[in-house]
């Protein structure tokens, strides 16, 4: 049996960065493959909640889910409450295998119409996977979105 690696307190170096477009097919149990960039040496635990501004799954790691609840320190204790109440409540627990398969829960797949295949996108500290419509839709080709959004960091 695989060892998991608990990858909160891996340095930054040790956790792949989220980058590119592409497109894989579900498999049986809702699973998929992610790139070979984007695995770990060995078995990790990742999280996934549907994105609210979004319609997909943000896949991260548990050290984003803690920079996530970090960011709850200056918030008053009812409110911190209630956010990681709810934050809690709608994240979920997968594992990344060795072979770089990782299963979305039904729930989300219902959800979000997921099946067939999929879209992954990657936002460099963390992924979204998508329904293939959806994604098409949200990210249409624009050359002057492109310019705004990247040349406004001098990209």
């Amino acid at each position: 049996m695989a060892t998991k690696k608990e990858n909160s307190d891996a340095p930054a170096s040790d956790a792949p960065e989220f980058t590119g477009e592409f497109r894989h097919r579900i498999e049986g149990k809702n699973r998929i493959t992610i790139p070979a960039a984007w695995r770990f040496e060995e078995e990790v635990d990742l999280f996934m909640i549907r994105r609210t501004l979004e319609k997909c799954i943000a896949v991260m790691t548990r050290a984003e889910v803690r920079r996530i609840k970090a960011k709850t320190e200056g918030m008053s204790p009812a409110e911190r409450t209630h956010f990681l109440h709810f934050f809690g409540r709608n994240l979920r627990q997968v594992t990344l295998d060795k072979g770089g398969r990782i299963s979305i829960p039904d729930e989300f797949c219902k959800r979000l119409g997921i099946e067939g295949e999929v879209m992954l996108s990657g936002s460099v500290e963390t992924f979204n996977i998508w329904n293939v419509a959806d994604f098409e839709a949200a990210h249409p080709e624009d050359e002057e979105h492109r310019a705004r959004v990247l040349g406004g960091q001098g990209i």
